[in-house]
């Protein structure tokens, strides 16, 4: 049974947040290695009570996960 037949049509919804809302989001979201929109979804239906629903959890992609490494290596040789 493909995903739109077991849980109906899908719905997209947007909002916006403030920098604090932001800051902790992204820190929360990198806990549980997922990315803002990710984290955000799951605390969602956490709160709405929905268990059933898969989570998008696509990978990271390599691109930008070794951007990333290259960051906090470049800033572990400044604090050198």
């Amino acid at each position: 049974m493909s995903p739109p037949e077991k849980y109906g049509k899908r719905r997209q919804i947007t909002f916006r947040i403030g920098p604090i809302a932001q800051d902790r989001l992204e820190r929360a979201a990198e806990l549980f290695d997922m990315k803002p929109g990710q984290y955000a979804k799951a605390i969602l239906y956490q709160q709405l009570g929905i268990f059933n629903e898969p989570l998008d959890r696509r990978k990271r992609s390599y691109k930008r996960k070794k951007k990333q490494q290259q960051a906090e290596e470049q800033e572990w040789c400044e604090d050198e």
